[in-house]
């Protein structure tokens, strides 16, 4: 894509940025006195997709804020990899999880103020993809490839961070189900959010 032509879309987008990164850091900055260093404190987050999708939207939207390219089918995948995010947080783990302090506020950002702000700077700045089905198989990538390292790494600690991928105790061929099943629910997801925001891009 090309710089978006809106006066807002790139000061917007380095927002977007400065509340994504700056959540890890202090995310990070509050693991210490239990992981011991910064650098291990950022690579146990890392286990988790949440963190993953966060650190590609500040990633992604500081690269826009300084005038850079992305393709429109990276964008629309990481609204979708957000979008999934929240809503498997707030569906299935919202009720069980509790965090207090500065763990409340950074599980804020991380869950829900990142991921609504991202999708809605997608909605309003980023160009249409140009092939709706092209621009789906693309969203399916990155959960596929975090499966992969969520495997790697369960084989390596015994830590698996999602029942779902847990090849010790659901077995290798479950685990195959599991991943295609994942890549098909992003699909799904990427097919929604693809056609509510050419309805409303038509509409403006």
């Amino acid at each position: 894509m090309d710089t978006p032509s809106s006066p807002l879309a790139r000061p917007v987008a380095a927002i977007i940025a400065v509340a994504a990164l700056g959540a890890l850091a202090l995310q990070t900055a509050l693991n210490l006195d239990r992981d011991g260093s910064p650098i291990v404190a950022a690579g146990l987050l890392l286990r988790f997709f949440t963190i993953w999708s966060n650190l590609a939207a500040g990633l992604i939207m500081g690269w826009i804020a300084i005038g850079r390219k992305v393709a429109a089918e990276i964008l629309h995948a990481l609204a979708s990899a957000l979008a999934i995010v929240a809503l498997v947080y707030w569906l299935l783990l919202a009720g069980d999880h509790h965090p207090k302090g500065l763990d409340r506020v950074t599980n804020q950002f991380h869950h829900t103020l990142v991921p609504l702000a991202t999708i809605a700077w997608w909605v309003a700045f980023a160009e249409r993809s140009p092939a709706f089905m092209r621009s789906v198989g693309v969203v399916m990538i990155a959960p596929v490839a975090y499966a992969i390292f969520a495997l790697a790494y369960g084989a390596a600690s015994g830590f698996y961070a999602y029942f779902f991928l847990d090849a010790g105790t659901l077995g290798w061929g479950q685990i195959a189900v599991n991943i295609i099943g994942l890549a098909v629910l992003f699909a799904l997801v990427g097919a929604v959010l693809l056609t509510v925001k050419r309805a409303l891009n038509a509409r403006a």
